[in-house]
């Protein structure tokens, strides 16, 4: 054999080789998938406590979280405090209260 049919048949191989795992792939690749459910919007109702005012949040929370969130209000070293929002599902948002009135929400 000479060494071009030599080398021909090396890239051949080589070519079955790389031309394997790429269909493979591209059958895994279009398998059918559900989009996830879109994220649902919820409002919160919180009071300030330092100056009773009540505001009503709207946030987004995802499709998973089902029922009423546990409610907890804790004193921080900066600010009035925060209230933290958290569903059965894990996701929880805070929000944080300024010393002017005003609030901050954080979503985890």
């Amino acid at each position: 054999m000479s060494t071009t049919t030599k080398l021909i048949l090396a890239v051949l191989v080589l070519g079955v080789f790389l031309a394997l795992p790429a269909a493979e792939v591209q059958a895994t690749h279009h398998r059918v998938c559900c989009p996830p459910p879109p994220p649902q919007t919820v409002v919160l109702v919180v009071c300030h406590p330092c100056t009773d005012c009540k505001y009503e949040i709207p946030v987004c929370i995802p499709a998973c979280c089902e029922g009423a969130p546990s409610v907890c209000f804790q004193r921080t070293l900066v600010g009035c405090g925060r209230t933290v929002f958290q569903w059965n599902c894990g996701y929880q948002v805070v929000v944080r209260y300024t010393r002017n009135g005003g609030y901050r929400v954080v979503k985890g």
